[in-house]
Formats: structure tokens, sequence, C-alpha cells
């Protein structure tokens, strides 16, 4: 169960009925560019972990407004520019968002191992979770068959992208979610 410190009201900074999430996760230092536009014009956009760096954060937030990152296994300090270093301490394990009556836990899900358990233990981690965003394996996933919904966007970056880069599109209005994957191919088509 997460804590007020690891909670973020997202009604009060985005006051309206629907809404609309860019989720981006593993970009390693550099966004994937021919990805990047899926995401402008989103209320807020999440990133799963596996950032990099702050000029990722930075690149984000000329797309949206409100970024809200959580560290991933190689967010640390011995990965991060020293120059850097002040706005990863700032950056939390795990955030929960609330919107409305809505909740979307975020973290990296490098925690939970074995894979073939990690939606199990995500949903246990986040009970009172809608929908369950993590990252880490850089493979787009939409787990629908039981609440909470677990979704991965896949990987952002250039890096492992298992058959091509990825971001997700989430929007939440007339009182239900719907989840478009923008993936790009091997050669780079989207």
């Amino acid at each position: 169960m997460t804590d007020a410190v690891n909670q973020i009201d997202l009604s009060v900074i985005i006051p309206k009925s629907t809404l609309r999430l860019g989720v981006i996760s593993d970009t390693h230092n550099k966004i994937n560019q021919d990805l990047i536009s899926n995401l402008d014009g989103c209320d807020a956009i999440l990133h799963a972990g596996d950032i990099g760096d702050a000029a990722v954060l930075n690149e984000l937030k000329q797309y949206s407004p409100h970024v809200f990152p959580v560290r991933g296994n190689n967010d640390i300090d011995d990965k991060w520019p020293i120059q850097d270093q002040a706005e990863l301490k700032k950056i939390p394990e795990y955030l929960e968002l609330i919107f409305n009556d809505q909740v979307v836990g975020l973290i990296h899900g490098h925690q939970y191992d074995p894979v073939r358990k990690r939606h199990d233990k995500l949903r246990q981690h986040f009970p009172v979770a809608d929908i369950v965003v993590y990252g880490h394996s850089h493979r787009y996933v939409c787990d629908q068959e039981t609440k909470p919904w677990v979704i991965n966007p896949g990987a952002g970056g250039y890096t492992r992208t298992f058959g091509g880069a990825s971001v997700v599109v989430m929007e939440f209005k007339d009182d239900s979610w719907s989840v478009t994957p923008f993936q790009l191919s091997e050669d780079g088509k989207l």
C-alpha cells in the first residue's frame, strides 16, 4: 500500500472530467524521436523508470506540462550524470496517481520476479488501483483480463526494443479507460 508521500491527486492538477496520459518507459538516456509526438498534448506523462538522465524528463516536459517519473533499476547515482544527481534524488520508487475515483499505480517492476508472477505481485502492491503501469521488460503488455489492468508501454528509447520501440496513451472518459499503443516496426515505421 502506498502512503501520502507517494500519492498525487491529478484531479487537483488537471481539473476536468477526462484525462489523457502518455506512458513511456526504458528510455535509457534517449527518447525515440519517431514516437515522442504521440505524447504531445497529453494532460500528463508517466515515465515507468530507467530514465537515464534529467534531459529525458526535460524533453518530455515539452510535450506535457506534467511529467511523473519513477526510478528504474538503472536510475542510480553511478549511471546518472553528476549534474543530474539532485533531480534523481527527487524521483520516487513508485507512485499512486488519483484522478477522480480512479487510481493508477506506477512502478518500474524490477522489484518483482519471477516474471511469470510479476502481474500478480504488481496487483498486490497496488490493491486499490484501476490500472498498474510498469516498465523493465522493454515489452509492450496490456493485460486487461483482471482488475487492475497491468500495462507496460515497452521501451520508449533505442535499447532492447523487442520488435520496435513503443509508447502508450491511456484515456479516461465517459467513466472508462481506453489504451492505445504506438509501436514502431523494426524498420522504424509506425
